[in-house]
This record gives structure tokens, C-alpha cells and sequence, in this order.
């Protein structure tokens, strides 16, 4: 079978975990027929990766979610260890469901967005389970988690309707077959422990404000790179960092403006104007908030030019790298 890897003979095979029978009601362009299942071409970083010709790299690109793994220890911080919620709530709740293929974003949310992986069709085959599944625990265990986040997501008739709408879910499924799909594997999985399932899905619904926080701050993956991008970076315009980062500068201004306000009407009246500790008070706070503000700009223009330097830096670096890599013919897999 073209893209397998040299596997090791005693390691265990595993069993799919989904019944001998299409779910899709149109199954005759999927069977036996692994290259109608992939796209042709993804990518690792700044390498090409052609599916069809090196499957289990593209696979492990697809399903594995290694960034979660690595802070596994510290998503108790970003999530609740309960099931996500169905997609007709995310609904209720007015966030927008938005597509993404990496499997590290799946269910990670944001404000009003909820980023959702669409369930791969292979996930659906059960040859393909046995060809390419079966031989790797661990992409076994990746497979059966974003499964089972499916069995999450789409718990009524309703939620299947929003999951074809939005293309999460092929639309040659119709309600019963999912179901019967569901009964099948939900007993091929332990529940109570998950031990058949990626430790990610272990987690529900992630924060994406406490992953970058994380990604951030927290040993192992401190590093400067992730403290300035964070689990994954938003918009690259400066106005938007200001925005999420100093906003809280206003209020904290507002708030100053307030006070210093009031300690002027003060040292109008006449009760205070001979009071000496209240306008020893007065001056500390008016020298206090000047100097606030003087820091408070300065901060303001070395996080610019700090990140201005180190985006122009990285992309400089990241120029030469990648030309390098592709003199050297080594970008492609």
C-alpha cells in the first residue's frame, strides 16, 4: 500500500472501532480508494507534503494534537475534563462555528468563535480504519478522540443539520445511519476511563485566551517565540495588539482623570486649602499619575519597536532558511 511506513511487526493491531457498513449513503467513490479521501497537497511548517505519496505524515498532520499534549498537565487551566457542548448550544451561546483543519484548534474558543475541525470522511471507512489506523496507537487513539468529540457535537437531529450546513459533516449522512454509527463505536470506547482516546480529548472546549497564556508562561514551551505569539497568533496588526494588550490603559487613565479631578475641586474649597497633609496628598498623586503616564507611553514605544525588530528579524531569518531549503531540495516530503 503506497505511503505506508516500515512498521514494527510485534507491535499490536488494533481493531476500527466503527462497524463493517458505510455510513455515507453514496460510498461507492470511497471504497478502496484512499487517494479520493485526501487532498493533494498540505503542509508541515515550510515543507510540502503530498498525501497520497507519504499518508502517515499526513495523517499525523490531521489528526494528532501535539501542542495540546505537550501542556496536557496545565488544560485544567483552559478547560473543564467535561464533554463539549452540542453544536446547537454553541448556537445558543452566539458564537460563530469556524472552520479549521488543524486538529490542535478543534474545539479551542474564542470571545464569540468556536473553532471546529470537519470530520475527515476516512474517519467514516472502515477499510480504511484497518489499511492505515490499526497499525499506529497512537494515531488510533487521535482518530477515535476527534470521534468521539462528534459524538459531542452532534447529538440531535438538529445538530447534524448545523454540522452539514457549516461542512463539518458530509452530507450523505442521514440522521439514523449517524446514530447507529454512534451506538457502534461508543461501544467499541471505554467511557469512563477514555483510555482508547487521545488524553486532549480528555478536555472539552479550550480557551484560547488561557492556551496563550500558557504557551506564554508556563514551562516547557516558554520560549520567546511563543511568549510574543502565544498558542496561536490573532491579527498581525499592530492597532489590533495595542487594542487587546493596552486597552486596559484607558480605564486606568479614566480613572486617574477621575481622581485628579476631584483632588482640584478639593484644594478649591476652603476647608482643604490650609489642609497640609491633603495637598502634600495632592502633589504626591498629580506627580504619581505624570509620571504613570510618561512610563506608560514609553512602554507603549518599546513594545513597538521591540516587536517591529523581531517580526522584521524572524522574516528575515525565515527568508534565508527557506531558500536555503529549497536549494537544497529538502522543502518537499
Amino acid at each position: 500500500m503506497g505511503g505506508h511506513r516500515i512498521r514494527d511487526q510485534a507491535s499490536r493491531k488494533l481493531s476500527p472501532p466503527i462497524s463493517n457498513t458505510s455510513l455515507l449513503k453514496d460510498s461507492s467513490s470511497t471504497a478502496h480508494k484512499p487517494e479520493s479521501l485526501h487532498p493533494a497537497i498540505t503542509f508541515e511548517g515550510d515543507k510540502f507534503v503530498r498525501p497520497n505519496r507519504d499518508t502517515f505524515t499526513y495523517l499525523a498532520l490531521d489528526l494528532k494534537t501535539p501542542r495540546l499534549n505537550d501542556i496536557h498537565q496545565h488544560l485544567w487551566l483552559a478547560g473543564l475534563p467535561n464533554a463539549a457542548r452540542p453544536l446547537h448550544r454553541q448556537k445558543l451561546l452566539g458564537r460563530n462555528i469556524l472552520v479549521t483543519e488543524d486538529p490542535d484548534e478543534h474545539l479551542v474558543w474564542f470571545e464569540a468563535q468556536i473553532f471546529v475541525k470537519p470530520l475527515p470522511d476516512f474517519l467514516l471507512d472502515y477499510n480504511y480504519w484497518n489499511d492505515y489506523l490499526c497499525s499506529d496507537e497512537e494515531l488510533h487513539k487521535s482518530a477515535c478522540g476527534l470521534l468521539l468529540s462528534y459524538a459531542w457535537l452532534v447529538r440531535h437531529k438538529s445538530d447534524l443539520n448545523i454540522a452539514q450546513e457549516t461542512g463539518l459533516l458530509s452530507n450523505n449522512i442521514g440522521w439514523p445511519n449517524w446514530v447507529e454509527f454512534l451506538e457502534t463505536f461508543l461501544d467499541n470506547i471505554n467511557l469512563d476511563t477514555l483510555s482508547d482516546v487521545n488524553k486532549r480529548y480528555k478536555y472539552g472546549e479550550l480557551r484560547l485566551s488561557r492556551l496563550n497564556a500558557i504557551y506564554r508562561l508556563i514551562p516547557p514551551t516558554y520560549s520567546f517565540h511563543n511568549f510574543i505569539r502565544g498558542y496561536r497568533s490573532g491579527s498581525t496588526w499592530y492597532n489590533a495588539f495595542f487594542e487587546r494588550h493596552f486597552k486596559w490603559m484607558l480605564a486606568v487613565f479614566a480613572a486617574f482623570s477621575v481622581f485628579l479631578s476631584a483632588l482640584q475641586v478639593g484644594l478649591a474649597t476652603p476647608m482643604l486649602q490650609e489642609n497640609g497633609p491633603f495637598k502634600r496628598a495632592s502633589y504626591g498623586f498629580a506627580l504619581a499619575s505624570l509620571i504613570a503616564v510618561v512610563a506608560s507611553v514609553a512602554l507603549v514605544i518599546f513594545v513597538w519597536t521591540g516587536l517591529f525588530w523581531y517580526h522584521l528579524l524572524s522574516t528575515w531569518w525565515n527568508d534565508r532558511v527557506v531558500d536555503r531549503r529549497r536549494r537544497n531540495g529538502v522543502l518537499s516530503l
